[in-house]
Order: C-alpha cells, then structure tokens, then sequence
C-alpha cells in the first residue's frame, strides 16, 4: 500500500503544478509561492535549481517535489515550468515533455524496491483564470503517457517488467476555492475519448515464466470534489494520524465500455481471462466515516481457461453492481457499514452445464442475486496505520445489522428474506440478538431435479425434504416455504420456532 501511496503523492505534483490555484489576477511570482506554500503544507518540498523572471513571468527550471511517506520516498522531476501571463487576465502554464517519477522503498528486512517512471504529455494547454480566492483551470491535451523507466530491486534489473499506459483527448476544469492552503478545496469535472495500457512481464532466471495485461476503456466522463487539508492528512494516514472532522475527498466516472485481457504462463501452467463489458460506472468516497466503493456494469462477459481445468469458463451478466462502506478508523461512536450485492441474469456457457448436467434436468434459466446489508460497527484501531498481520485481535465488534433485501434464483428456485441482529459489546464470540424471515419457493422441484441428473442422492434429497417440513411452514402457494430465524439472548437460536441450539 505505501507504494502505491507514495506514487499517488508524486503524481499529485503534476496536479498542483497544473492544477493548483493559479490565481489568474496575482503576477507569476505569487503564483509560485503559493506552490511552494500548497506542496509544504501537503506534507512535501517543491524546489528548483533556478526560477528566472522574464517579461511575460517566470521559467522554473529543474524542478523537484519530494515526499516521505513511511519507508517510501518519492521524487518528481521535471526540466522545465512557464508561467506566462496573457494580455486577457489568463495565466498559461507550460511543462516540459517529461515528469519523472521515482520511488525508492526499505522495508525492515526486505530487499530495496526502487521504480523509476516517466510521464509524458502531447499536446498540453494549460491555463487558469478567476478572481483570488475562486480560481478556475482549464487544461486539455491530445494524450498523456506513463510509463516504466527502470524497477530494480535490490540494485538488481533482472527480468523485464514493462507498464504503460495512455489517456487520449483528455478535457479537464477545476474550481478552486480557498485563500489560503487550509481553506482551499476543489470540485473537478473532466473526460477523455479512450484510455489503453499494457503490463508486460517475464522472468530472466529461475523458472521461465511471463504475465501479460492489457486494458481498454472507452470515454469517460468523471467530477470529483475534496480539500487540500484531506490530501494533507491523507500523508499522515500511515502514522496513525485520526482525520479531521472536515476530511472528504471523493470521485466517481462513466465509462462507455472497459475490456481488459490478463495471461500467465509457465512450463507446466497456464492462465488465460478475458473480461467486456458495456459500460459502467465507478465512484469513490472516503470521508471521516470510512471509506465507500460503488461499482457497477452492464452486459458483462468474462471468460477464463487454465490448464488445471479442461474446459474454458464463460460467464455473463446483463448487470452487476457491488457497494461497499467500511469504517476504518475508531471513532466514539458506532459507525455505519454497507454491503450491496447485485448480480443479474448471470449465464454459465453450455459447455459447462453439461460437464454438470447432460442430461438437461435442472433448468438453465439465468441466474440472479442481490444481498443489501446495513449496520453499525465499532472500530477499535487504524486499519490504514501499521502493519494488519500485528493485530491481536479483531479490529472492531457489530453492534448493527440489517438485512434489508435478499434475492436469489437459481435453477427454478427462489430465496427472499430480511431481518435485523443486534450485538452487544464486548463479546469474545459475537451473538446476535434478532430475527431474520425468510421464504422460499421452488425448492421441493429443485430437489427432485438433483437426484434426477444424479448430483443428489434419493435419501439425502428426502433427508432434505423433512428438514425444511420441520424448520419451516407451507407459504401461501405451492412448493413455498417461509420461515423465522430467531437469534435469543444467551446464544440460543429457533427456526419456526423450533430450537436449533
């Protein structure tokens, strides 16, 4: 994570340079001084081996941003930054060709890790105007570019690791507001027509093997909003600093269509997955509370073939959708936590179905799911701080769940059910205390269609059949059941009344 972290705050140099608020009305000297001031208080150094006033403004030359994040340091470069005021008020920042990115990782007893990257534009205009205090900044460029230099570990380059990736007709506006870094926040909205990149990997010794990635992604819309004292604190996460109250800093995208392709090979192994879909959406929000991620796609196709497997593995799905919110941080009160499933006319390839079934006796009819669970937790320590294979114990308790919808068919049946389950404090074994009704339609065919293809046997299929007569009631229409879970105080557990233990 942290060197993940540590690119991410190097990248975010170019940002400032491009994206800071360049208050279009102060002269090309403030506007570098409020650089520096913007990156020192993001917990980084910006110099520069020389800055030379000109007629129109400033030429920044051999620019540096440096940044310590834990046992990362990371260093941005850059030959050469204009600043160029216009006759209009506007202010034009100009960059040279190439950014250069190098992190250099030292983790107690591990080797060093050092990755060294250079990010190129084509095409890059730049300008900022508005009135101080409220700035806003246009860029656009034909392509932008990342690329792998050199990774080394240990001071060894062995093997081949080759990263790129590109984002064409890039169109960005950021609003800024804010006098001083303190108070400056942002909103951003922005898109490009396509982005494409590739992983390329091989080994040089030991076993022969390679890995190779490739993605496409379609155009883009994406906005987003945040404070530069949230990119502050986000650098001293690590420590185990608590967020401020105001901490938010979020972003979502729209996405046309993504396709990605992924192989592994070795003498005796292989793996092969391809994934398309047609669009979707991507979102991110990590404020105080905790941290959400909100996916979701259209008409998705996935395929996978390795050798431990004789027959390739097909699956779609006319949607998907997935949502998750997980506190991460103690808090003095219980905080909220999400998770949403949802999964739509989900096929397997005919193939597979009759490795399974030959004979056709279960109905192939696609497949659905949605599980939508809220609730509270109390947390008890920062899981974006230290190591998490050094807790000894669990990092928060329940204290809330609600099942507010659950749906699943599959095979001619079907399952629904909702509930809600309190936990008390300070439980070593969590016991809930609660109920949870559900019904059921569909499952005494679905019995009957096992043991016809052979995949149940007769007495575990009438085994079955006098379990749920026993734990559950008739519904109102044939081949329905219902049922209530109920948890009890002392850990007891009934179903139809029926105790369980």
């Amino acid at each position: 994570m942290s060197k993940i972290k540590s690119l991410s705050i190097s990248i975010s140099t170019v940002a400032v340079i491009a994206a800071s608020p360049a208050f279009a009305d102060v002269d090309a000297q403030e506007l570098w001084a409020e650089w520096q001031a913007q990156t020192a208080f993001s917990g980084q150094t910006l110099t520069a081996d020389s800055v030379t006033e000109t007629a129109t403004g400033l030429v920044i030359t051999g620019l540096t941003s440096t940044s310590v994040q834990g046992e990362t340091t990371s260093t941005g470069q850059i030959d050469q930054v204009t600043l160029t005021e216009n006759d209009d008020g506007t202010l034009s920042v100009g960059l040279s060709e190439v950014y250069r990115i190098t992190s250099n990782t030292q983790v107690q007893n591990a080797p060093p890790v050092s990755v060294v990257m250079d990010m190129r534009h084509e095409g890059l205009t730049i300008t900022v105007s508005g009135d101080p205090g409220a700035r806003q900044y246009d860029y656009s460029a034909d392509a932008l570019s990342v690329t792998t230099d050199q990774i080394s570990i240990a001071g060894d380059t062995g093997g081949d690791l080759d990263i790129s990736a590109t984002v064409n007709d890039l169109l960005v506006q950021y609003n800024i507001t804010g006098d001083t870094p303190e108070t400056t926040s942002f909103t951003s909205t922005g898109g490009f027509s396509s982005a494409t990149g590739t992983v390329d990997a091989s080994s040089s010794g030991g076993t022969p093997g390679s890995f190779k990635m490739s993605f496409n992604m379609g155009a883009t819309t994406s906005s987003g909003s945040g404070t530069l004292s949230s990119m502050a604190a986000m650098s001293q996460i690590s420590s185990g600093a608590a967020l401020p109250e105001d901490f938010n800093l979020e972003g979502q995208a729209d996405y046309e269509r993504l396709s990605y392709e992924v192989t592994f090979e070795e003498p005796e192994t292989s793996f092969h997955m391809t994934f398309a879909n047609e669009g979707g959406n991507m979102a991110v929000a990590f404020a105080e509370g905790g941290l959400t991620y909100d996916l979701s796609a259209q008409n998705v196709d996935a395929t996978v073939q390795t050798s431990e497997f004789p027959l390739p593995i097909e699956v779609s799905a006319a949607s998907t959708g997935f949502l998750l919110t997980l506190p991460l941080m103690p808090q003095p009160d219980p905080s909220d936590m999400a998770l949403r499933l949802d999964y739509q006319e989900l096929e397997v390839n005919d193939a597979l179905w009759a490795m399974i079934d030959p004979g056709a006796a279960i109905p192939r009819d696609p497949a659905s799911l949605i599980v939508d669970i809220t609730g509270k937790v109390q947390m008890f320590v920062n899981l974006m701080a230290g190591d998490p294979a050094a807790l000894q114990g669990p990092p928060g308790e329940l204290r809330e769940v609600t099942l507010n919808e659950l749906q699943l068919s599959l095979a001619g049946a079907s399952l629904e059910g909702e509930g809600d389950l309190d936990f008390a404090a300070g439980q070593v074994i969590p016991m809930p205390v609660g109920t949870i009704d559900l019904r059921a339609a569909g499952l005494s065919a679905l019995l009957e269609r096992l043991t016809t293809a052979g995949l149940l046997p007769e007495e575990q299929a009438a085994m079955a059949r006098g379990v749920s007569g026993m734990f559950a009631r008739p519904g109102p229409s044939p081949d329905t059941l219902e049922t209530t879970i109920e948890f009890l105080p002392g850990g007891g557990i009934t179903a139809n009344g029926i105790p369980l233990q």
